[in-house]
């Protein structure tokens, strides 16, 4: 199991969502430190990398929680639709 930090921007962010979508959203986290470093374990979770230390996993239909690998953990970046995600992207790789 892989270590996973909260960052404020995740903690901020989520406060803002409804009660069962952060439910969900805690599960994906946890269910990701399990099953990160096992790839036959995260199948269902849609985890993906996204580019060279992130990644990115399914938390809800709309919503996908972003994550910077960093050594030996991972860092719960933030909460973002698909679009923001692509957006986000396009800014990490200038």
């Amino acid at each position: 199991m892989i270590a996973v930090v909260l960052s404020a921007r995740i903690k901020k962010t989520a406060e803002k969502l409804p009660p069962d979508v952060r439910e969900k959203v805690g599960k994906t986290i946890a269910a990701v430190a399990v099953a990160f470093s096992e790839p036959h374990k995260h199948g269902g979770l849609g985890l993906r990398k996204l580019a060279r230390r992130s990644y990115e996993a399914r938390a809800h239909l709309q919503w996908r929680v972003v994550f910077i690998h960093e050594g030996k953990s991972l860092v719960a970046y933030d909460i973002m639709d698909h679009d923001d995600v692509a957006t986000w992207l396009r800014g990490q790789r200038k």
